[in-house]
């Protein structure tokens, strides 16, 4: 098995068949042909159904492309990761964000990278954190932002905390409760859940954490949402509710479309941190990244303590 038959094996995938893969790489469909042929001779396995549609992956191929997708991006990674070594800035680093690192961190970081490294492309990818840590584990993503969950596994991972992710009760403008003080008075509303969904509105997920914290049973869960401006756009047409962050409110269309309920206890908050791999280590690109995350997280704590005292 070699990387170029592995190559060879994912175009055919991608593209729906031999002709189509043969005509993007501008290769014969004969040479095709003959390395998937010996692919499968060294997985002693077939790896495709061939109709007259075009090709479907068996069992084997399925199990085969999702190694290979794996085997592919380290091998490039570590071209690039060298090629980085020797002074080459081209190179591309994959970093996934939550909304609040994206609202917060995103635009001034990102112009600061483009100032050191104009010839650097980032790459971003956004989710929550039940989405984006088994990314940085499998290694679709170098380096991620996000809230860190409970109980959270470390394992294998470095995790450099950023600052806290403080929760609050969110609804629209003219919500009949928007003047709730406790989270009891919210008992029988509905929620979208923006959390863990494997982990359907128990403890862990955000509005769950929320009624766990205050002692109650699991809430109503209407919606499970990983897109932020889906869940505003449910929120501010509805009345149902959800917890948010409260540093999404330093966008002009939440502010106006959306309200904090004054809940009076605080809501249990979450460490916002830097997560990307033990090893292999972090691409000079990559680990550039990181510290200017860091360093603009430390200027955004102490600009939001600022506010917070004025």
């Amino acid at each position: 098995m070699t990387l170029q038959q592995l190559r060879d094996f994912m175009a055919i995938v991608n593209h729906g068949g031999v002709r189509a893969a043969a005509r993007e790489l501008d290769v014969s469909q004969a040479g095709l042909t003959k390395s998937v042929a010996r692919l499968e001779e060294a997985t002693q396995a077939e790896l495709f159904l061939r109709t007259s549609r075009g090709v479907t992956l068996t069992a084997v191929g399925d199990q085969l492309f999702q190694h290979a997708i794996s085997i592919i991006r380290e091998c490039d990674r570590a071209e690039s990761h060298l090629r980085q070594l020797r002074g080459d800035t081209s190179g591309k680093v994959e970093l996934g964000l939550s909304p609040v690192a994206s609202l917060n961190l995103l635009p001034t970081v990102t112009a600061e990278f483009r100032r050191q490294f104009p010839l650097g492309q980032i790459s971003v990818t956004h989710g929550m954190s039940h989405s984006l840590i088994p990314l940085v584990r499998s290694g679709r993503l170098e380096i991620a932002v996000s809230s860190l969950p409970d109980a959270f596994d470390t394992t294998g991972l470095v995790t450099i905390p950023l600052f806290p992710t403080e929760p609050v009760v969110v609804g629209r403008k003219g919500h009949p409760l928007a003047q709730s003080r406790a989270v009891k008075d919210l008992l029988d509303c509905h929620w979208v859940e923006t959390g863990m969904t494997d982990r359907f509105g128990a403890p862990g997920s955000s509005v769950g954490a929320m009624f766990h914290e205050a002692g109650y049973g699991k809430p109503q869960i209407a919606v499970v949402c990983d897109s932020l401006s889906d869940t505003i756009l449910l929120l501010s047409r509805s009345d149902l509710l959800s917890v948010l962050p409260v540093a999404i409110f330093t966008e002009q269309f939440m502010q106006s479309e959306l309200v904090v309920f004054p809940i009076a206890t605080p809501l249990k908050t979450f460490p916002t941190a830097v997560i990307h791999r033990a090893t292999p280590p972090l691409s000079p690109l990559a680990a550039s990244l990181t510290s200017m995350l860091v360093s603009y997280a430390k200027i955004r704590t102490k600009l939001v303590g600022r506010f917070n005292r004025i």
